[in-house]
């Protein structure tokens, strides 16, 4: 293209036209604007610039698009929300009762007894009907491998290790617990049957003497301080071995107990076996003695 053509290309695009209003029967001019093609583009580009810049302000700092339809409200976008997030917890929770009923089911088998399926029947009151599920080549497969000695699912070698665990203090005598820890029933501590008639007494841990008394409800009483807040009593003991203020080790004798003469209806005097009422606190909160010692 020459140069002179695009010279008057130019002049066709911002050439200026003047608009003017003139009296129809006088000719006389009252009023009069220059314009060109490319300044009316221009002020057309903006006017749509303006518009968009508008509406852009609205959509961004007011509800208007609420009031649009087939446009999803803010309430609208709420609801779904928590719609979904109930859907997800009511799936979570279907998930946790099958690993529940998993375990129960295990459990049950590893106890030698037969599972039972629970279903619940809703009348006027809640009733539950346990219907014994059959045992299957699966169940007789599982047991097999949760009971035997070694395997990747057997559970002899987590027994002893529970069981190591559990062994963190000195069992204070041998014999068997025949009243256990029960807060609730006034039982803050275990009560222990000696298997021998006579029967030393062993510090539980390491620790200070810090009380020897006796009382008429539980004979002579010894209380040591441990490590960590710890605290060891010692009840219905027939002797004390130990002082206050004394250090003792773990497993030191630090009593005995003994049978005690009782009278029954009949006028006849027997023995009561020697027991041991023992008790485990911990910064002023009654612990259970079976939670840190194997009787």
């Amino acid at each position: 293209m020459k140069q002179s053509d695009i010279k008057g290309l130019w002049r066709r695009i911002a050439g200026r036209r003047q608009l003017s209003m003139r009296d129809r029967s006088s000719g006389e001019e009252f009023w009069h604007v220059n314009i060109s093609p490319i300044g009316v583009w221009g002020t057309i580009a903006a006017f749509v610039l303006v518009i968009c810049a508008v509406l852009l302000t609205l959509i961004s700092y007011t509800p208007v698009l609420d009031i649009l339809p087939g446009y999803r409200t803010q309430s609208q976008r709420i609801h779904e929300s928590l719609v979904e997030n109930i859907m997800r917890v009511d799936s979570m929770e279907r998930k946790i009762a099958m690993m529940m009923d998993y375990n129960e089911a295990v459990s049950t088998i590893m106890n030698n007894n037969t599972p039972t399926l629970q279903s619940t029947v809703m009348t006027d009151t809640i009733r539950y009907d346990k219907s014994r599920i059959m045992p299957t080549r699966a169940d007789s497969l599982l047991r097999a491998a949760l009971e035997s000695e070694y395997g990747e699912y057997s559970l002899a070698g987590s027994r002893s290790e529970l069981a190591s665990e559990a062994a963190v203090f000195t069992a204070p005598i041998s014999g068997d617990v025949v009243k256990r820890f029960d807060p609730t029933q006034g039982n803050y501590g275990v009560e222990i049957v000696s298997i021998d008639a006579e029967s030393s007494v062993a510090a539980m841990e390491n620790g200070t003497v810090i009380g020897v008394g006796s009382t008429p409800e539980h004979g002579i009483e010894v209380a040591l301080q441990h490590a960590d807040g710890y605290t060891s009593i010692y009840r219905n003991l027939s002797q004390a071995l130990v002082r206050k203020g004394q250090h003792v080790k773990s497993g030191e004798v630090i009593g005995n107990i003994s049978s005690q003469p009782r009278h029954d209806t009949d006028r006849e005097q027997t023995s009561r076996p020697a027991s041991l009422e023992f008790e485990i606190w911990r910064d002023g909160t009654a612990t259970n003695p079976e939670s840190y010692i194997l009787f």
